[in-house]
């Protein structure tokens, strides 16, 4: 062949090669992937195989074609070797088709490492298992056929021949199987355990099939004193109080027979000084919409907890200490003020700006006081909440006239509830100055209310500077303040969303947000109807 025909793509007699349909064509799967794993080009036969479109596989990972064991064993095992060798060959595997079926098949790969701006490349060749199981049935098919013609002697012998082999190759195909199921499930076991969480896995009724060795040592932990194993309703682990022992349906596992999927369960195992705090998550496994078991894993968050706890006893205890010489200070300072004409007027003005920023200090500490109690104890009584969003407005409007923000009423004349006033206003005068306060240029701040028959509910809307989706996610965090309104300089420290989140679980109620950068931010109350 001429150099001129090699670079054209041409055969020697001069016809062309289409090597775009030679590669879609083959009767092998072709995947181009990059290192991550995100597919990057596949040919028709593979996408035709699990029975989706070959756009669609274009930038999706490798990885969500596979079966979690398979996920496992490809991250593992094969991409370690592609990283040191640059390929690999063999690998059975299991894809997932676009309707759930596991499809068996072999693949092979090898590396291009990176060049200039290109990226690295895996090339992977996928063999249809099944289809070639399917060739050799046949292929024996007709060998039989054939053999039928030949004499009844050589024809008996040749078929009890093939039976052999084909025992033969079965028994090794068999074997081989074994030996690759065995080899899967010592490197799923030597990674469980190399991890430093607990992880189990239960059936559908709760018994465990699998256990890491992390999760068999934090069991041991929660047996009751003198025992030597127990199932888990009999293990000792309590709620978030550490002192409370969860009953039967909120325990973990019994969770997970339910049917249940969840993140972030705290619990506490063991008791005394050896007990350890958990956050439980759990994750159900299902087969072809069957409900097949599931998936716990438990962290260790000991360290944590008391870390969180510890802050807020400095909290508190530096607030409660504060709180008594400023009550001292601003005892002095009223007393001083009584005699303000016998002082000089400079004397008085100083000592007026001395007892307002202790009143703000003082109402800071509060806060602090206030946040670090955690959940507030509330009375119910009789209330109207359109006379408390009345009372909130009058209170918020000098505020909102020096930001020259417009206070919208927009609520029946009467509400009967049945709730704590008091906290209740803390609330909405929390939502409200805000609302005002992160409208530094005008704007307009709209307050509704109504009931069902199940729900009271309020909503307090503003359209001032409004807040990303990364500060959506920790506006009822301690202390936490938008960048903007940093750099806006709009005073707070960050606890007034905190109190009002607590105020109302402890009412039985939620609140929640929608906001977007630049275009304001509703802050909605919803509270149980009861007890009237």
């Amino acid at each position: 062949m001429s150099d001129t025909a090699a670079g054209s793509g041409l055969t020697p007699s001069g016809a062309a090669l289409d090597y775009e349909e030679l590669f879609h064509t083959s009767p092998s799967g072709y995947l181009v992937t990059l290192e991550d794993g995100s597919i990057a080009e596949a040919n028709a036969t593979f996408a035709n195989w699990i029975g989706c479109p070959r756009e669609d596989l274009i930038g999706t990972s490798l990885l969500s074609l596979l079966p979690v064991g398979d996920r496992i064993v490809y991250s593992t095992h094969a991409l370690p070797q592609l990283g040191v060798g640059r390929s690999f060959a063999e690998l059975a595997v299991d894809f997932l088709s676009a309707d759930g079926t596991r499809l068996p098949a072999l693949i092979s790969a090898n590396r291009q490492p990176a060049e200039g701006s290109r990226p690295a490349m895996d090339r992977i060749v996928v063999f249809n298992a099944h289809e070639r199981r399917l060739y050799e049935r046949e292929l024996v098919t007709a060998l039989r056929a054939a053999e039928q013609a030949e004499a009844a002697r050589a024809s008996a012998e040749a078929v009890v021949l093939e039976k052999q082999r084909a025992l033969q190759e079965k028994d090794r195909i068999l074997q081989e199987s074994l030996a690759e199921s065995r080899r899967k499930e010592s490197l799923l076991q030597t990674v469980l355990n190399t991890v430093e969480v607990g992880v189990s896995v239960v059936d559908e009724a709760g018994n465990a099939i699998l256990t890491n060795s992390r999760q068999r040592f934090i069991n041991r932990r929660a047996l009751p004193p003198g025992a030597v194993e127990a199932d888990e309703c009999d293990l000792l682990i309590y709620g978030p109080d550490r002192t409370t022992p969860l009953p039967p349906e909120m325990r973990p596992v019994r969770r997970t027979v339910l049917g249940q999927s969840f993140s972030d369960q705290l619990v506490w195992f063991g008791c005394g000084d050896a007990q350890r705090a958990f956050s439980v998550t759990a994750r159900s496994v299902q087969r072809q919409g069957d409900f097949q078991g599931s998936v716990l894993a438990f962290s260790d968050v000991t360290g944590l907890v008391n870390a969180v706890a510890a802050k807020e006893d400095f909290v508190a205890n530096v607030s409660h200490e504060l709180r008594t010489p400023l009550t001292s200070i601003m005892g002095y300072l009223d007393l001083a003020l009584e005699d303000e004409d016998q002082i000089p007027a400079y004397v008085a003005a100083s000592l007026r700006v001395a007892l307002r920023n202790s009143e703000k200090l003082l109402e800071l500490v509060s806060d602090l006081l206030s946040a670090a109690a955690g959940p507030s104890s509330i009375e119910r009584v009789p209330a109207d909440l359109s006379e408390l969003l009345n009372s909130a407005l009058t209170s918020a409007a000098p505020r909102a006239e020096i930001n020259k923000v417009q206070l919208v009423p927009d609520f029946p004349a009467e509400l009967p509830v049945f709730l704590d006033p008091q906290r209740i206003s803390q609330v909405i005068d929390n939502l409200l100055s805000n609302a005002v306060k992160y409208s530094p240029d005008g704007g307009k701040v709209t307050v509704r209310a109504w009931s069902t028959p199940e729900t009271l509910t309020f909503e307090i809307s503003d359209t001032g500077i409004g807040m990303t989706q990364a500060e959506q996610a920790e506006v009822f965090t301690k202390f936490f303040r938008s960048g903007t309104s940093r750099k806006a300089a709009i005073p707070g420290v960050g606890l007034g969303l905190v109190i009002s989140k607590n105020i109302v679980e402890a009412h039985g109620g939620t609140i929640t947000l929608q906001s977007e950068a630049g275009e304001g931010t509703v802050f909605t109350v919803r509270l149980p109807m009861q007890g009237q």
